[in-house]
């Protein structure tokens, strides 16, 4: 059994890290029993000042079908890096911008690691993550162009659209695998809902670029008013998400914020839902539209995610970034009779079924880890 090192920055028991650790846990609980799967990440959750209270940190710990090395702050020393590479046949780095992932990518540069680096790109090539601190990020990708550090590494891409944003960075001439990133291995089906006011949710992390903002202005633009708004997701932007009260306290809306959802309760979460708002400006995978559909909470999201086929399958809403489609299409969903939403909503499990078949038998990932 070919042993892989994933280095990361979060996994369990953290939970505010959304898609990226959605990714490494259906990873693990997918390929865990043909691989043996090592993580290696910080000890704490994302903006958390304190070490999780439960694990032992510095040694390997038992996390569902991983072994998982918890990390100080401070502490992916060459040293250690070196030490927890020694006998893998495969490094896959999450990235390159943290500690782990450029020092990794250095000591690979200097011939001290023997194995496959396989580097995921997550995303962060894209046009929306590059204008993000641009000019912080155009100064250190072009310092690791310099050094060298991207060669004789395996990019992790999840679609041919993100090879193209990584190329256009990079260089034509990247070795790439397509790897889709895995779905979660569970589809509940549909579950009893509460009657009562169409329940619509925001399910991700509070910031400009999931666009919670446009939620709030399609669901105050509707016709319909018998509905009510639950904002879910860690606040990422505190300013950003100041702004969003603002516009909540001063709408005719029923709205409420519930603070984060640990990833093992998206799904429970989203089954008391009728819909999904997701006006992303982009998404690597987007994990809570499957997590959305497999419990028949229909999505309604922008087409710069790889969901397309959710339209397709009739079993959601794919809309252009304009917030009168999405307050027209809450107003069409408003307006279907209670067989038609349901049968929406089976479309959505049946496809969320297919994702999970799909997933195990064409996974790209079998290609990194050899």
């Amino acid at each position: 059994m070919k042993k892989i090192l994933i280095l990361a920055g979060r996994y369990l028991p953290g939970h505010k890290d959304g898609g990226p650790l959605r990714t490494l846990i259906n990873i693990s609980e997918a390929l865990g029993d043909e691989y043996d799967i090592h993580i290696a990440c910080w000890d704490r959750d994302q903006g958390d000042t304190q070490p999780y209270p439960d694990v032992k940190v510095g040694e390997w710990n038992q996390v569902g079908k991983a072994k998982v090395f918890y990390v100080e702050q401070g502490g992916f020393t060459d040293e250690l890096l070196l030490s927890l590479i020694e006998g893998k046949d495969v490094v896959y780095l999450c990235s390159f911008y943290d500690e782990y992932g450029y020092k990794t990518l250095l000591l690979n540069k200097r011939n001290k690691i023997s194995c496959k680096v396989a580097l995921a790109s997550m995303g962060v090539f894209s046009e929306s993550a590059l204008a993000q601190k641009a000019l912080k990020k155009k100064v250190f990708i072009t310092l690791c162009k310099i050094l060298g550090v991207f060669k004789d590494v395996v990019w992790s891409v999840t679609s041919e659209l993100e090879a193209e944003d990584v190329k256009r960075v990079i260089g034509n001439n990247i070795n790439y695998v397509v790897a889709e990133d895995l779905p979660r291995t569970t589809v509940p089906g549909l579950m009893d809902k509460p009657q009562g006011p169409m329940k619509i949710a925001f399910l991700s992390r509070i910031c400009e670029h999931k666009n919670p903002m446009v939620v709030i202005d399609a669901v105050s633009r509707m016709k319909n008013k018998n509905v009510e708004l639950t904002l879910f997701g860690p606040i990422q932007e505190p300013e950003y998400w100041n702004e969003c009260l603002k516009k909540l306290k001063n709408s005719d809306i029923r709205w409420k914020y519930e603070g984060d959802v640990p990833s093992d309760d998206v799904q429970k979460v989203l089954s008391q839902q009728d819909v999904l708002v997701l006006p992303t400006k982009s998404e690597n995978y987007g994990h809570v539209v499957f997590e959305a559909m497999s419990v028949g909470c229909v999505p309604i999201i922008s087409d710069r995610t790889p969901w397309a086929v959710v339209e397709e399958k009739k079993a959601g809403y794919v809309l252009p970034l304009d917030t009168a489609m999405f307050a027209k299409a809450l107003d069409d969903f408003y307006e279907l009779t209670e067989e038609e939403k349901h049968k929406m909503a089976l479309c959505g499990v049946e496809l969320a079924k297919d994702k999970v078949r799909q997933s195990k038998e064409q996974t790209g990932y079998r290609t990194i880890f050899g």
